[in-house]
């Protein structure tokens, strides 16, 4: 008990501080235990104490340590590109896996797509590579290839990262030894995640070993750096596990192995409560003139859990109720904490080093008072901060951070080709930040500016989009990585590009717009802070689709926007038969009914902005419908290579989305037919109309034919129709 006097006399009879530091408990099997305090038995089976002191004091001696750190590990996939230098067409490429997740997989292979592929995107090649293995594959001839590292699980689930480059991982990678495995990097480069991963991290490290000695454990050989230093982590299962070290070669011959139980369960909590009680000997008045009350009480409660359970479910919470009166700690849980702005602080404005290589992790991310998340097999609820990802639409989608409620199922159940056989994403929300939008044509450089400032962290969704000059069509969008393809400053509302972006992108090969028939734009998503006031109303949605069979998927998008600033509702539904990556039919109704947001525009990276008004109208409405198709030739059996596309897209005026602001009645169609009959001849025949309401069109036909005389000589020739 503490006494305090304070202005005005007050004395505080009791302030009582409880903190729990760090509490885990683990679900062990009934095996018996051992305690021993160096080397002398305490308590329990001396059985035990005997074989894990003798395991100790042989790792020691070998300046091995073997670990158990824990069940809360992500998994890492990705894949490195080793040659020394560029690779071109028709040069070996060596590829390497990495992955802490072996044990789950059964297969994996290397993609190889060629992006702008006659039809559409294609897979040239795909090169079975074994996991945190190597494989090797010719590149094939394009212009704008990728690869993708993709792994299946035996149930034919399956994880794969995000596009990579074909060139080498960095500079200096040429001194890299290729003989062995590259260091643990803690790269992690996925895009999608389908295959379940539960157990523990097992982690073999080592110091001192001798040069030219290896080392073999979980299952890989492992060749320590020149300090004779190595590192390895891997994911096991739970249960039992012996983990097996031998070191040999050059004069080393060292075996142990050490017997480790990954527990089913495990629990991290930490917790403070903090209460004062206090009685004021004299009086006084507050800034309104009010009499403060003799007796007072304050208080604060703040906690964080995160465990997994046995049958599988990883449950994390956290409250933090902030320090008030006692009546009050419980009121408005969900309220918006206003200091987190603070967090908006890039890191290099704060002090760089920390002494150490450590990592900072959000671990209950939460704009309010809790945090609360349920997950298992990949499907949660949640309470907190969360990234909406409504896609699998053609008009309909929202990809933007909220607070709120969120829900995610995906069955357990799979397609032939991995997608899950029903999923829902639901959301509910009352924002306190505004959505932004701002397009930018392509400039040549990498720098673009944002229109807003104080952008909320990790709200931004970056895409490339290729737009047809004429009509505004979008004919292809691609998402960008954070870190990987750029870098944002969320105080000053800066991006930069990894690589530079073109403004213009030809549709022919030889008939074409010198300036290019489709705009390149970079397209920012984000949420910002309004500089006054705030913001009354709620926001929810959701998708759900399922695949009826392995090739036919229905699906159902709504959104709904009620904020003082916008009053917006969104559905569509959609079908979709899927032969496979390369040949489908879609056809989708899209209704709105609001103003929509709008946008802004601008030529010269953001420095002037021309902001768009919303095409829709209050208590208006606009109905859009699309059509798309293609087919592969070789998925109908045909021996000749080619593709036939064909779209049909219809709106109203009012229709307004996220990428379409219809002003007007407007229809457009179009149809498509590329083939190769021979190695050397090739040729397209193409046509596209648009029209609208207003009586503006454009309608544009032509053909194109191709023929490789030499690996130096290639004629092409080409007709087009142009009627505007």
């Amino acid at each position: 008990m503490k006494h305090i006097m304070t202005s005005p006399r007050r004395m505080t009879l009791a302030s009582v501080s409880l903190l729990a530091l760090v509490a885990a408990t683990q679900a062990q099997s009934q095996e018996g235990f051992s305690i021993a305090i160096d080397g002398q038995q305490v308590a329990g089976d001396p059985r035990l104490s005997t074989t894990k002191a003798r395991e100790d004091i042989a790792l020691a001696r070998a300046q091995l340590q073997v670990r158990f750190d824990g069940l809360e590990v992500k998994p890492r996939l990705t894949a490195l590109v080793t040659n020394e230098r560029p690779p071109r067409a028709g040069d070996s490429v060596t590829v390497r896996s990495q992955m802490n997740y072996p044990a789950y997989v059964t297969r994996g292979e290397v993609r190889v797509i060629d992006l702008g592929a006659r039809g559409g995107p294609r897979v040239l090649s795909r090169t079975p590579i074994a996991p945190n293995g190597d494989a090797s594959f010719v590149l094939p001839e394009g212009d704008n290839l990728i690869m993708t590292y993709r792994v299946y699980d035996a149930q034919g689930r399956f994880d794969e990262t995000v596009p990579l480059p074909l060139r080498p991982a960095g500079p200096g990678f040429e001194e890299t030894d290729f003989t062995a495995p590259p260091p643990e990097l803690g790269v992690d480069t996925a895009g999608i995640r389908r295959i379940p991963v539960y157990g523990g991290a097992v982690t073999v490290s080592g110091t001192d070993v001798r040069e030219g000695a290896v080392v073999n454990t979980l299952g890989e050989v492992v060749r320590p750096d020149p300090g004779g230093s190595f590192v390895i982590q891997r994911i096991l299962p739970a249960g039992d596990q012996a983990i097996a070290v031998q070191v040999s070669g050059a004069g080393e011959d060292t075996y142990i192995e050490r017997d480790i139980l990954i527990p089913r369960a495990e629990w991290f909590y930490t917790a403070i409560a903090d209460v004062t009680l206090g009685y004021r000997l004299e009086g006084g008045v507050d800034a309104q003139g009010a009499e403060y009350d003799k007796t007072y009480t304050y208080g604060r409660l703040a906690g964080y859990a995160k465990g997994k359970t046995q049958n599988g479910w990883i449950l994390t919470g956290s409250v933090d109720t902030g320090e008030d009166e006692l009546k009050n700690i419980f009121r408005d849980l969900d309220e918006k904490d206003p200091v987190n702005v603070l967090i908006r602080l890039q890191r290099e404005n704060a002090y760089p080093v920390y002494g150490d290589d450590s990592t900072f992790e959000e671990g209950a991310p939460t704009d309010g008072k809790f945090y609360v998340r349920a997950e298992r097999n990949g499907s949660h609820i949640m309470w907190g901060n969360y990234q909406s990802r409504i896609n699998g639409g053609y008009y309909l989608r929202d990809e933007r951070t909220l607070y709120g409620a969120q829900g995610v199922y995906r069955s357990p159940q799979t397609t032939t080709r991995g997608q899950s056989r029903v999923s829902v994403e639901g959301y509910a929300a009352n924002p306190d930040r505004l959505p932004g939008r701002d397009t930018f044509l392509g400039t040549g450089g990498s720098v673009y500016f944002l229109q807003r400032q104080d952008i909320a962290v990790d709200t931004e969704q970056l895409s490339i989009q290729l737009r047809d000059r004429a009509t505004g069509r979008v004919v292809e969008t691609r998402q960008l990585t954070p870190g990987l393809d750029y870098r944002i400053n969320y105080i000053q509302g800066t991006i930069i590009l990894t690589e530079p972006l073109s403004g213009t992108a030809a549709s022919g090969t030889v008939v074409s717009d010198p300036a290019g028939e489709y705009d390149v734009v970079l397209v920012a998503n984000y949420a910002f802070t309004p500089p006054v006031g705030g913001i009354d109303g709620y926001t929810y949605g959701g998708r759900a689709e399922a695949w009826v069979t392995d090739n036919l998927r229905l699906g159902y998008t709504g959104m709904v926007e009620q904020t003082d600033i916008a009053d917006q509702t969104a559905q569509s539904v959609d079908v979709m038969w899927e032969l496979s990556e390369r040949s489908f039919i879609a056809l989708e109704y899209a209704q709105t009914e609001g103003p929509g947001f709008g946008s802004s525009f601008s030529i010269d990276g953001g420095l002037i902005v021309e902001n768009r008004e919303t095409a829709g109208v209050v208590d208006g409405t606009g109905d859009g419908v699309a059509a798309r198709m293609q087919v592969d030739l070789a998925d109908l059996g045909v021996t000749t290579p080619g593709t036939i596309a064909a779209y049909f897209e219809t709106r109203d005026a009012g229709f307004s989305t996220l990428d379409y602001q219809t002003t007007v009645d407007e229809e457009l169609w179009g149809v498509s037919v590329d083939m190769q009959p021979t190695e050397r001849l090739s040729y397209r025949v193409y046509y596209d109309s648009f029209e609208d309401e207003n009586g503006r069109t454009d309608r544009e036909g032509g053909a194109e034919v191709r023929y490789v005389v030499s690996d130096r000589l290639t004629l092409d020739f080409g007709v087009e129709h142009l009627d505007r």
